[in-house]
């Protein structure tokens, strides 16, 4: 059978991610989950309210937009390519595992030489089924380094091969990934096209995997194009597949609970655009409670962090706050810096909701300053494979953070404070270009000080954090553990662990509404 592998949108490392977000955009694993992270959403947010609530669609560094996307490598854990010796197969099949080896550790000039090495051999020896694998390889690297023009040249020539074999899964594989191609060059109605035209040869012969997955892809452009409804119509057909193949009992290497949890993450975008956010709760929690069974905790924080949108946007503030809070505790254990500045944001957008604007401004002085301390990695930005969209999601970012603690500053009347702000706000040539060392720089030491007050209540809420983390590293020492291998005692263990995971959390609510604090912020008003 062709070893041929089809195109999804994607993170590594995480069946959401990488470069992530609040609302997480859609992604395939590479690996395992996990978004980011994370698209920008384009309509206006929560309506009549502050400029610090309307920053809820926005996305941050973790989530990866729909063009961000990588190819679907799952078929490389199948083949267990990964822990193949190389001594254990023929020469030109050790190009062939060696490719395949350095494609999943991003390891991509190496791997286009091996494919290209690979092209020669069976061209010299007239294997035309393998010559269009290797072509298809060499065509999903190009696509991978960002050279699109020169990835469809390449799944134009493995097409043209499969054609002439008649191998009809191989051209379906090489329609889905051409589909992919030109949604990376900006063609959307052509991918869908490709897209189309894969979906009925999977149907044609039966590839209940990979239809779902192409159902997914075109949900995906539709999104993309910002027709909800269709996008929902296919990502729901999606689902259905996906859950009839895991609920066979038999093992199989179609479909993944990672892959089931990022549809039901796109599931609750789409809802999340529709207003129906009853439906998006339960899309999160869903993907949710499959990110902590696969303990993929990138995801989960992505997943909270979404899920905490839907509570706010339902008026649950103090599910809300308690979400994001299980979020911020994340990102700090796996030490994700643009995650932590996005959720300390949220957290305050719940503050200021409640009328508690002297709370909401230190949180969101900590998620300014986190961003500052980005300073330097943002600067790094442009050496990534980043799509335009991403690189624009991560700006508005950026300037949502300035604006909404300058905008809760001048409503308090720390207009000098908030003038502050303002100046360490990004000037329009730097929003316009975030490659640009020089102007980035600007930012990387400045921080915003706190008051007094301020610091005390800051402290406060930080001990209980670091309470949190140091508990959860203890906790992550016996999940680590197989099930069926673990002792009875170490199973009350992890129980006990998540109980007191779930009283720190009430602490941390418990202290924002306690005595102290409550008179620190008397102090502050005055």
């Amino acid at each position: 059978m062709k070893q041929k592998l089809l195109s999804f949108i994607n993170v590594p490392s995480s069946f959401l991610l990488t470069t992530a977000s609040l609302l997480i955009s859609l992604t395939f694993p590479l690996s395992p989950i996990l978004g980011l992270d994370e698209t920008s959403l384009d309509e206006t947010s929560l309506d009549e309210t502050s400029l610090d609530e309307t920053s809820l669609d926005e996305t941050s560094l973790e989530q990866t937009s729909l063009e961000q996307t990588s190819l679907e490598q799952t078929s490389l854990e199948q083949t267990s390519l990964e822990q193949t010796s190389l001594d254990q197969v023929t020469p030109p099949q050790q190009l062939y595992v060696k490719g395949r080896q350095q494609l999943s550790t991003g390891q991509l000039q190496e791997a286009l030489e091996s494919f290209q090495k690979y092209l020669e051999l069976k061209r010299n020896i007239g294997d035309r089924y393998q010559e269009g694998v290797a072509l298809y390889f060499i065509g999903w690297v190009h696509d991978e380094l960002g050279q699109y023009q020169l990835a469809r040249s390449f799944f134009e020539q493995s097409l043209a091969i499969d054609r002439e074999l008649g191998d009809r899964t191989g051209e379906g594989s090489t329609l889905n990934n051409l589909g992919l191609t030109y949604s990376n060059l900006g063609d959307d109605q052509k991918s869908l096209e490709f897209y189309q035209r894969a979906l009925a040869i999977y149907r044609e012969v039966s590839n209940r995997g990979y239809e779902g997955r192409t159902l997914h892809n075109l949900g995906n452009i539709y999104y993309k194009l910002g027709q909800d409804h269709q996008s929902l119509d296919y990502y729901q057909q999606a689902l259905d597949i996906y859950r009839e193949i895991l609920d066979k009992s038999e093992n199989n290497s179609l479909v993944s609970q990672a892959d089931q949890g990022t549809l039901l993450n796109s599931l609750g975008l789409v809802y999340h655009r529709l207003g129906n956010h009853e439906q998006e709760q339960l899309s999160y929690q869903e993907a949710l409670t499959i990110a902590q069974e696969v303990s993929d905790r990138i995801s989960e924080g992505m997943l909270l962090n979404n899920l905490g949108i839907a509570y706010h946007r339902l008026g649950k503030y103090e599910q809300a706050f308690l979400t994001y809070q299980q979020a911020l505790v994340i990102h700090r254990e796996v030490g994700s810096k643009a995650g932590e500045a996005f959720t300390l944001r949220t957290i305050g957008a719940v503050l200021a909701a409640q009328n508690q604007p002297e709370l909401a401004i230190i949180f969101h002085k900590q998620a300014v300053n986190v961003y500052q301390s980005l300073g330097q990695d943002v600067t790094k930005l442009s050496q990534e494979k980043l799509s335009q969209e991403q690189k624009q999601s991560y700006k508005l970012n950026l300037d949502n953070a300035y604006l909404s603690l300058s905008e809760l500053l001048q409503q308090q009347k720390r207009v000098q404070s908030a003038q502050l702000v303002l100046n360490l706000f990004p000037v329009p040539e730097q929003k316009d270009d975030l490659s640009n060392q020089d102007k980035t720089q600007t930012r990387v030491h400045e921080k915003i000080p706190y008051l007094p007050e301020e610091e005390q209540i800051k402290a406060g809420y930080e001990d209980i954090l670091q309470q949190q983390l140091s508990l959860r590293k203890q906790l992550n020492q016996l999940i680590t553990i197989p099930i069926a291998e673990r002792t009875p005692v170490q199973q009350d263990r992890i129980l006990e662990f998540r109980q007191k995971e779930q009283q720190l959390t009430q602490e941390f609510l418990q202290f924002l509404n306690s005595s102290e604090v409550k008179n620190l912020v008397t102090q502050l008003r005055k």
